[in-house]
């Protein structure tokens, strides 16, 4: 918590050996939200490509981040991938198309050779559905921020009045937040309970090799601005049972 998640670029440089092939990373991350400041991530590409190692940034969530946003990440180096798909900021995974962005001609051939052996061509189906939506992309998007950034303000109201049992890096994008409980309660009885008692459910620190005091809440589902408050106030009642409890 007291680096925000924020990557450690010497950490990285240290890590990458003659063995690393690719180095990959989220942006915006799931699960915690964060951005990674241009700044670091054109270290990242300097690093990378004086190590002679490919990039990949996973873009899935770029067209939701809440301030400004970095450009594709692939524009900046040939040894830069990026990736994206239709699957989160669109809600259209049941599809399965996505895409892959990269300047280097030759390592574009590999991946449509490895493609073309794995699955030989996609869908025509979904892929026409996908080119129709990316016909009304633009218009589509705005009317997704709006309700994503409402969604994000419910999530926001309900961290301010949890402060005394909760804790967070507020998220720069996504639909994901990654806050802790302060609270000193059994965390393993804490999400049983979540789960039985009150039907919610919500994504454990240790899925992501993290403590089990984080837990990664989704805010882009349930459908109604209402479940949503009450998914989230289950939260806290399943906190203040499991304190109430231990005494």
């Amino acid at each position: 918590m007291e680096q925000k998640f924020r990557l450690s670029i010497d950490e990285i440089n240290q890590k990458l050996s003659s063995n690393t092939k690719l180095l990959s990373i989220t942006v915006p991350h799931n699960p915690t939200g964060t951005v990674i400041p241009q700044s670091d991530l054109d270290e990242i590409i300097k690093i990378t490509q004086k190590s002679n190692v490919n990039l990949l940034v996973d873009e899935t969530y770029r067209d939701m981040t809440f301030a400004d946003k970095l450009p594709v990440a692939a524009s900046l180096s040939p040894h830069v991938i990026s990736v994206s798909s239709l699957s989160k900021t669109f809600g259209l995974p049941g599809i399965r198309v996505g895409w892959l962005i990269c300047k280097d001609k030759d390592l574009m051939k590999k991946f449509l050779a490895a493609k073309e052996q794995m699955i030989i061509c996609g869908s025509i189906v979904d892929e026409e559905i996908a080119y129709q939506f990316m016909k009304i992309r633009t218009k589509k998007l705005p009317e997704i921020l709006k309700e994503i950034q409402i969604r994000f303000e419910i999530v926001k109201t309900w961290m301010k009045e949890s402060s005394d049992i909760l804790e967070w890096i507020e998220p720069k994008g996504g639909v994901v937040c990654f806050p802790r409980i302060k609270a000193k309660i059994d965390f393993d009885e804490f999400y049983q309970i979540l789960n039985t008692k009150f039907k919610t459910f919500v994504g454990p620190g240790h899925w992501f090799e993290m403590e089990k005091s984080f837990m990664r809440i989704g805010f882009g589902w349930p459908k109604s601005h209402e479940e949503l408050r009450q998914g989230l106030k289950n939260i806290s009642s399943a906190i203040h049972f499991c304190l109430e409890k231990q005494h």
